[in-house]
């Protein structure tokens, strides 16, 4: 096995290792108001935009229902008097008063349900949100930061969305090169349109057939935003086979995207909880929590890097008071509980990292016939009282590729922004 190979295997194994028990993680990217879709009826034929499409409505139950939890019966629950009051105000409007009384249910009428149920998921960096319904789309919860996926229960579905700077290109070329698109990739259509909250979009629908290389044909639509020098792309597709079935449910969360008045995120920058690391976009960036069944926080957490091929950096925080700190243990254990890497060698004092004194060791594990070097950082912030451990993954000179994270390090995201104005003035 070469080094590369090893690399990306063992990257593969840690990635495995952090995402475990994240699958159910009920962080902040799900809101809590779950609620169960109306069976389809003549009545929810006329409800507004909210309710589920009557192409859904019309699937098969299943036995679900059965299984929510007393959370989820109380929104159902919420869900009769609001279908009740919307009810009475359209009989209140017709002549007939025996119309009337068919429309108004009984107030201790048992509530017509689909067993399905809608889950609206939040990004929690860029604010835009988007409905899944369950089944088919059953895990809400992403990790994900500037790019989130979810798969269905098949595995051959997906709803996506990408976060990219826009470089001002024409769109289809921006999509293409955001996408990868294969060249042979032909749009059957590209559509202007505009999102829930009013934003200008632009949609691409096409068929990919990835046959002739093992592959499967998947038809695919895709939203276009182009918003505060960054674009958004929302994709929702599925194998050709299976796409009449889950058609709905992609349908569902391209009609229900909705972005927040302000943006205040950016590919490639960091700083959600107050401290700022910025990143080559073309990784991939994720975030857990500690330990990784908890969301992320101010007070701790994992930020982690990918690259195409093979895992490249970790970054844990915690709180800690400074007496307690020390940056031979924290190295130890961040190492351990995050990669579950022992035998830290060399420690020893590094420079510093935003002026904090910081300290360094090194760890060569080895995987098949290749070695992968570890060199790890860990450093003090007194603003918010937070010990900060950095790993970073190659199999040549990991300290070359810590160093433009190192130096992008601000233990406050608002020092940062003070510097580069004071760096603007001069």
């Amino acid at each position: 096995m070469t080094i590369a190979k090893a690399a990306a295997a063992f990257a593969a194994l840690l990635i495995a290792m952090l995402i475990v028990g994240c699958g159910s993680n009920p962080n902040e990217h799900v809101q809590s108001n779950e609620f169960f879709r109306p069976a389809a009826t003549q009545d929810s034929q006329q409800q507004s935009a909210t309710d589920a499409p009557s192409e859904q409505d019309q699937e098969q139950a299943t036995d679900q229902t059965e299984e929510a939890d007393q959370e989820q019966q109380a929104e159902a629950d919420q869900g009769t008097q609001a279908q009740e009051s919307s009810q009475q105000e359209t009989a209140d409007e017709q002549p007939d008063e025996d119309q009337d009384e068919q429309a108004t249910p009984a107030r201790d009428a048992p509530l017509d349900t689909s067993d399905d149920i809608v889950r609206r998921y939040t990004n929690p960096s860029y604010g835009y949100s988007f409905e899944l319904i369950c089944s088919p789309f059953c895990d809400p919860n992403s990790n994900g930061i500037d790019r989130v996926s979810f798969l269905s229960e098949t595995g051959r579905a997906l709803i996506g969305v990408d976060v990219h700077e826009d470089d001002g290109s024409d769109s289809e070329t921006l999509l293409r090169s955001s996408l990868t698109l294969p060249d042979n990739v032909e749009f059957s259509s590209i559509e202007p349109t505009t999102t829930v909250t009013g934003e200008a979009a632009e949609r691409f629908n096409w068929d990919e057939d990835r046959r002739a290389t093992g592959g499967f044909q998947v038809r695919w639509h895709v939203l276009l935003i182009r918003i505060q020098d960054i674009a958004i792309i929302l994709r929702a597709g599925a194998v050709l086979e299976d796409y009449e079935a889950v058609a709905p449910a992609l349908e569902r969360a391209v009609s229900s995207f909705i972005l927040p008045l302000e943006i205040t995120a950016q590919p490639g920058r960091y700083d959600r909880f107050g401290f700022l690391i910025r990143y080559d976009t073309a990784d991939v960036s994720q975030e857990f929590g500690q330990p990784t069944s908890n969301p992320p926080s101010a007070e701790a957490g994992i930020f982690v890097l990918q690259s195409t091929t093979a895992l490249k950096a970790v970054l844990t925080w915690q709180v800690l008071g400074e007496a307690f700190y020390d940056g031979d243990t924290a190295i130890q254990q961040s190492l351990r509980d995050s990669l579950g890497i022992e035998n830290v060698t060399g420690q020893r004092d590094w420079g510093e990292i935003d002026g904090q004194p910081a300290r360094t060791g090194e760890t060569e594990t080895q995987f098949g016939e290749g070695v992968m070097k570890i060199r790890s950082f860990a450093w003090y912030c007194r603003e918010g009282g937070r010990e900060f451990s950095l790993h970073v993954l190659d199999p040549d000179d990991p300290e070359s590729v810590a160093l433009p994270l190192i130096e992008s390090f601000r233990c406050t995201a608002d020092g940062e922004d003070d510097a580069e104005e004071a760096a603007g003035d001069e």
